[in-house]
């Protein structure tokens, strides 16, 4: 292995004699396409991935602790440095972090890695709070003027995206602002959302849960606002802020101990929810910015789908990850729809749980609840009927009837049990929530489905 070393470029070493005309020509298309993508919307992440292209090698965007915060590119991600960024999610060696302290606003190359790969770095500043390590990796027949010229565009780009953003309009430190404009999709880069979030009143920590809350819309200005400061008061960093006709609360932590389920006394707030005749859902963690958008629309959608499906009876509480299977099987139903010009999305159920709802249909019973709790935990008797508020005896009288009418089928296997979970959970989502809007009921579907 060759001893790898550090190598400042200085300003005499940026255009050799070689074709320089050539060289003009190639630089100034390369400018015309950073000068176009940054004044067309473009965000950091599209940039960086621009210059990852250009260069023939990938690119990194490491923050003030070298983590990563995007990258871009496929090329030379063999390396030893660039694959451990990869697996470790920011900078650990430390011949990579001497590289990073030794750059500033110029480039540093670091040569003599494994593969005979460059590391190109240097260092951008958008603002006084805004620190970035720029790092590309390259094969050795890159020139380093190239790398120079073009990380120094790159430089010049983030500037101006920065510059744009100030310009935005978007009122600084103002939570519910920011909170529409990220609904609406109006703030969508990493950068953009990060600089912003920065200035909020309570600017969120590492590790980011998304809460949707309603309450009864009848309350008035001092009973919202009481309500908001209440379940705020279960969380020792959260910002919230009224969007449409729910209540949004961004709650943080420096560590995922709160995932999946933030930690607080569910009793207590099941008591002030119906105190308040409301209802909240919590998404799951995140420490990506980019991702907060998702994990509140995740979020909305199972406060719609918990208060219309209730997976346990009578909560007042939702969490996706109880709720992810229904939402999986409405954005199917929605693709679903496109392709096969038609809504019934039955037919990538199991037959064998259509024989049990047809049974129902035509015996008056509920076996396909009680086919969907035992299947939900495991096959487990007691469990299932705890959890389905049944006796014992009752449940394991009801099951027999199942096994009788399924008669050919191994209830014990777990594949089979887990597709008849989903084709209940597809006729749960049918009937308590997309019947009201669907062509036709379930049960008429289930009269001509084969």
């Amino acid at each position: 292995m060759k001893t790898a070393s550090i190598t400042k470029l200085s300003s005499d070493e940026l255009f050799s004699t070689k074709d320089p005309t050539a060289r003009i020509f190639k630089y100034a298309g390369w400018k015309y396409r950073m000068l176009q993508a940054s004044q067309s919307e473009k965000t950091m992440r599209e940039l960086l991935g621009l210059c990852a292209q250009l260069a023939g090698g990938a690119a990194f965007l490491l923050d003030r602790s070298y983590k990563i915060s995007f990258f871009a590119g496929s090329s030379c991600t063999d390396s030893i440095f660039a694959s451990g960024l990869l697996l470790k999610g920011g900078a650990e060696d430390e011949g990579l972090i001497r590289l990073l302290k030794t750059a500033d606003d110029v480039t540093v190359c670091y040569t003599g890695l494994e593969n005979e790969d460059i590391c190109w770095t240097t260092k951008v500043s958008l603002e006084k709070t805004e620190e970035f390590y720029i790092v590309i990796f390259t094969a050795d027949t890159a020139e380093k003027e190239d790398i120079s010229v073009l990380l120094g565009m790159l430089q010049d780009s983030f500037i101006e995206v920065n510059l744009r953003r100030q310009k935005s309009g978007l009122p600084l430190g103002d939570f519910k602002t920011f909170m529409e404009a990220l609904a609406d999709g109006h703030l969508s880069g990493w950068d953009e959302i990060a600089a912003y979030a920065k200035r909020l009143p309570s600017p969120p920590k590492r590790f980011v849960t998304i809460a949707v809350a309603h309450a009864n819309p009848s309350m008035s200005r001092t009973s919202i606002e009481g309500f908001i400061s209440q379940v705020k008061a279960f969380f020792s960093d959260c910002s919230a802020a009224e969007i449409g006709e729910h209540v949004v609360f961004m709650i943080s932590n420096e560590t995922r101990a709160f995932q999946p389920k933030p930690i607080f006394s569910e009793k207590d707030m099941h008591a002030l929810l119906t105190k308040y005749d409301g209802y909240i859902a919590f998404s799951n963690v995140t420490q990506r910015f980019d991702m907060w958008r998702t994990n509140y629309l995740l979020a909305e959608s199972t406060l719609r789908l918990g208060r219309a499906i209730q997976e346990r009876g009578g909560s007042r509480i939702f969490y996706y990850e109880d709720y992810a299977e229904y939402i999986s099987i409405e954005l199917s139903l929605e693709r679903y729809s496109d392709i096969m010009k038609h809504d019934d999305l039955l037919f990538l159920t199991s037959p064998d749980a259509v024989r049990i709802y047809r049974y129902d249909n035509n015996n008056g019973t509920d076996l396909q609840s009680v086919l969907y709790y035992f299947c939900k935990n495991n096959g487990n008797i007691s469990l299932a009927a705890k959890e389905s508020f049944m006796h014992r005896n009752t449940f394991s009288a009801r099951m027999s009837q199942i096994r009788e009418i399924l008669h050919d089928v191994d209830l014990n296997d777990g594949h089979i049990q887990h597709r008849l979970l989903f084709s209940c959970k597809v006729f749960r989502y049918y009937n308590l929530y997309y019947d009201k809007k669907a062509s036709r009921s379930l049960s008429e579907r289930l009269s001509v489905t084969t």
